[in-house]
């Protein structure tokens, strides 16, 4: 029989608590893009406030199921911790003019008030335990790593990685980036995504004695939110074999990882010996809308040729006409005719980051490996399409 036996209540203290505005409102804006709506389970579209008085400071936190978003501003006050629906809070924090923002709540009153200049809302709280919480890698775990990354190194690895994470929910592992760690005891950490047509990589070493263990997949909602909070910062990295966390300033994210096996990546990456070319990376981007009137449907190949004076991209659409464009430069001996997914091709350039690519070419249905001249390591794959 089940212990229905609840816990004693505990009494209502109130609270009250004051915070500056501009920090609350820059918190909570922070995670507004994390939460979704959902009207099934009301908590998950609350962020919890939790005051810590030795500390002075007001904890921010967005919890949902497998995945953790916390951070804290300056403030002083004492109280239980609750939580409100986090849309709510945001939208009346955004529009309120006032310089401070008060919370209070008397002992026995059902709703918390916020006073901001001469705004105020009051608004029903919900209890805070009934948030899921996720707890941080354990240190005693046998695959527990923490691996410092320098200012702008998370970004720099995701950059190329994050656009190539596939969506396609059957094959769940693809759904985020894997990391690895000390590879063939590399000392390094990798970051590889890929979603079958498409695959970059990037690696980097750091000041940590990295030992190897298993690769771990990050999932996608907490790669973007890692990529967006913690653009250019450091950041710590760790990990056992069911969560991860990334701490950064004054945020941490917490999240469990994919529970699957990333796929052997290496055996797609082309050797060689390639024939290489370079293009203009922008010109590529404005080859894709200019070519968007003929190519009707989302897989449409453009085909990619030599031609006197570099190398041509043609869109040619029976129904629609012909797009094409030249890439000047020296027109590269012994590449063969080959067709690539122009949206494909162009988010690839855009993610090096860089004036120009190098395209490294073995056959025409070969797969392409695509650099830019940067360290080794950093690379993409590009799977060719029949044109």
């Amino acid at each position: 029989m089940l212990d229905t036996v609840r816990k004693p209540q505990k009494a209502d203290e109130g609270l009250s608590i004051e915070v500056e505005a501009a920090a609350f409102r820059h918190a909570l804006a922070a995670l507004l893009p994390y939460s979704e709506p959902r009207n099934t389970i009301p908590i998950l579209g609350c962020v919890t406030l939790s005051m810590d008085a030795d500390a002075h400071r007001l904890g921010v936190s967005l919890f949902d199921i497998g995945l953790a978003i916390e951070t804290s501003v300056p403030a002083e006050g004492k109280g239980d911790a609750f939580a409100v629906p986090l849309r709510t809070l945001a939208n009346f924090i955004k529009g309120a003019d006032g310089a401070t923002v008060e919370i209070r709540k008397m002992p026995g009153e059902a709703r918390v008030s916020f006073a901001c200049g001469d705004f105020t809302a009051a608004i029903i709280p919900m209890p805070a335990e009934d948030a899921p919480r996720l707890n941080g890698p354990n240190f005693s775990d046998a695959g527990f790593r923490r691996v410092p990354l320098a200012e702008g190194v998370m970004s720099w690895l995701l950059g190329l990685t994050m656009p190539f994470i596939s969506t396609e929910e059957t094959r769940y592992y693809l759904n985020g980036v894997a990391f690895e760690f000390s590879f063939n005891d590399d000392g390094m950490v990798r970051a590889i995504a890929t979603d079958g047509h498409r695959l970059g990589s990037r690696q980097a070493k750091t000041v940590a004695n990295i030992v190897s263990r298993p690769t771990v997949i990050i999932p996608r909602a907490a790669i973007k939110a890692v990529a967006h909070l913690a653009a250019g910062k450091e950041v710590v990295l760790s990990v056992d074999d069911i969560r991860a966390e990334f701490a950064f300033g004054d945020f941490v994210i917490r999240t469990k990882v994919i529970d699957g096996t990333f796929p052997d990546w290496r055996r797609v990456v082309p050797k060689g010996p390639f024939k290489e070319f370079e293009l203009d990376a922008s010109k590529i981007g404005k080859l894709h809308r200019a070519t968007s009137g003929v190519r009707r449907e989302r897989q449409t190949a453009v085909k990619v040729a030599p031609c006197e004076g570099g190398i041509s991209v043609t869109a040619n659409n029976p129904d629609f006409g012909t797009v094409s464009a030249v890439f000047r430069g020296e027109s590269p001996e012994g590449v063969d005719a080959f067709g690539v997914n122009s949206r494909y091709f162009a988010d690839m350039a855009k993610a090096f980051g860089a004036k120009r690519i190098r395209l490294g070419f073995t056959g025409a249905g070969d797969p392409l490996m695509v650099s830019a001249g940067g360290p080794a390591g950093e690379f993409a794959v590009l799977m060719p399409m029949r044109v």
